[in-house]
């Protein structure tokens, strides 16, 4: 079964547009402040990290964390090609990966989410903070995103959608829950 997502495989039936192949991050970033308003979302559900909170630190220790980079290279453009503890990835769900976030993450934990794009020729994750079932509406209505990271605020476990639509994890108990939870699929789709 192909998944469908807005404007993607196919033109959309109203309009005749497909989805963006790309987009500047500016857009994106415009089009999540935009969808925030549209939903009411108050800055306790969702809100961008302001530039004076210490988003580098989070970056940093998210890199620490999860990452193995070699001493002398430059940060890898993707992380999950350099994930140090063990993972899991599967593009075999049914429906879009972001439609499984829930069962992955708790529902009432605050989490950091990354947006990864680029930012005067320079790769940028773009942070915001809230918890996923808002951010699962916010995804929902996105006509476009490259990469997505979603990381516990105690730095125990990372997710990350990737642009090939791959639901990958790592840290903690991640990779036994996404291998259930694909296994829950594969067992109700027979």
């Amino acid at each position: 079964m192909m998944k469908t997502y807005p404007f993607m495989n196919s033109p959309n039936a109203q309009t005749g547009k497909q989805r963006l192949e790309a987009k500047e991050w500016s857009e994106v970033r415009a089009e999540l402040m935009q969808l925030k308003t549209k939903l009411n979302l108050s800055d306790d559900e969702f809100r961008m990290l302001s530039p004076y909170e210490d988003y580098q630190g989070i970056e940093e220790k998210i890199y620490q964390t999860f990452c193995t980079i070699d001493n002398g290279k430059k940060r890898p453009v993707w992380l999950w090609h350099c994930f140090k503890q063990e993972k899991y990835f599967t593009d075999f769900l049914p429906d879009a990966p972001e439609c499984y976030l829930h069962k992955l993450i708790d529902p009432n934990e605050s989490i950091w989410m990354g947006v990864f794009g680029m930012a005067k020729q320079q790769d940028k994750i773009w942070f915001y903070e809230g918890k996923i079932l808002t951010i699962q509406k916010l995804l929902a209505e996105l006509y476009f995103f490259d990469e997505f990271y979603f990381v516990s605020k105690k730095y125990q476990w990372l997710i990350c959608i990737n642009h090939h639509d791959t639901l990958i994890v790592t840290g903690g108990d991640m990779p036994q829950k996404l291998k259930a939870l694909e296994q829950e699929m594969m067992n109700h789709s027979t």
